[in-house]
């Protein structure tokens, strides 16, 4: 791991300090444990940036269980796994990280850094901090870019690997089909750069709105089973984030691939994707899982993008399907 990258002293904080403090925007996705058995921290880095995570434990705690790390997508700070961690939080320790800048995360010092390895790195040290020696990592859309990255930098310490709606790289080539946003992203980039302040303005006033939300509900989303609250929350989560860093982490995920990599993973994978998903269509997804050895392929009928938030119950199961799999593979230090 490069020096710039090894952590400070982690901290345990029940009450965030005034620069970290969360908006109601960013309230906690869900309560912490009233049995007293989570744990929550912020990690610290040696370029200045601050990473939240918590982790929550089984009432029979087994070492022999592997730990659940939760690996969002952009712009996402559990919302799509709130009705998912306290599942498996019954039978594994989960650990949901918010990266730079989302969530109880504060932003980071500038110059930025938001590559997909600078998120890996920041998991790797969220691992040390709570004493996790190996996890399955479980990433949502960007998430599994994150999880890949963090298999390859750390593969010793993943014991198996989730994608849920999650490419393994460059997904504006592939966003609705086309590549026109990707192409335009970097336009859209510089003209923020030059309207810093109404950008700002329009993105908390436009981000969270009405006609948004019966946008996404319309168009990309599956009405019938995600909850309009689950989705506002998101979008709150969003309108909270600065969306200067919004854009530049898109864009740095846009870049990213981890195709290299697929061919070489050797650990129990299970690649879950929407039939209705627009935003990484159905056919990135099934290449990515045929290029992985003995990767489990599912695709749920019916899902979009937003699987995880839209069916908690299949995911849930699905998950705790390869868990079960690894038995004491992956254990806590």
């Amino acid at each position: 791991m490069a020096d710039d990258a090894s952590p400070r002293p982690a901290r345990d904080d029940d009450a965030p300090s005034d620069d970290e403090q969360a908006s109601p925007a960013d309230a906690d996705v869900y309560p912490l444990d009233p049995r007293g058995l989570g744990r929550e921290v912020f990690v610290e880095t040696r370029d200045g940036a601050s990473v939240f995570a918590r982790l929550t434990t089984p009432d029979n705690m087994n070492d022999e269980r592997p730990a659940l790390l939760i690996l969002d997508g952009i712009g996402c700070a559990g919302w799509a796994f709130r009705r998912i961690v306290p599942v498996l939080a019954e039978h594994y320790p989960v650990v949901l990280m918010h990266y730079r800048g989302h969530g109880r995360s504060p932003e980071p010092p500038r110059p930025w850094r938001l590559g997909v390895h600078d998120n890996a790195d920041d998991a790797s040290l969220v691992m040390d901090a709570l004493g996790l020696d190996k996890v399955v990592a479980v990433g949502f859309s960007m998430g599994f870019q994150v999880a890949l990255e963090l298999y390859r930098r750390q593969r010793a310490r993943v014991a198996g690997l989730v994608s849920l709606a999650g490419p393994a790289g460059r997904v504006l080539s592939t966003f609705q089909g086309t590549g026109v946003f990707g192409h335009g992203l970097p336009l859209l980039r510089a003209a923020m750069r030059h309207a810093h302040d109404l950008t700002e303005r329009l993105w908390k006033a436009i981000v969270p709105s009405q006609w948004i939300i019966d946008i996404g509900l319309s168009t990309q989303l599956n009405a019938d089973r995600i909850e309009e609250e689950d989705f506002t929350f998101y979008l709150d989560q969003m309108a909270a984030m600065n969306p200067e860093l919004f854009f530049d982490m898109l864009q740095q995920a846009a870049r990213h691939c981890a195709d290299d990599l697929l061919p070489e993973i050797h650990v129990p994978t299970m690649v879950v994707a929407g039939a209705n998903d627009t935003f990484v269509p159905l056919s990135t997804m099934r290449r990515m899982a045929f290029a992985i050895p003995s990767a489990d392929w599912i695709v749920v009928d019916g899902a979009s993008h937003a699987l995880p938030a839209e069916f908690p119950e299949e995911v849930s199961r699905r998950v705790l399907e390869l868990a079960n799999k690894l038995g004491g593979a992956a254990s806590r230090a």
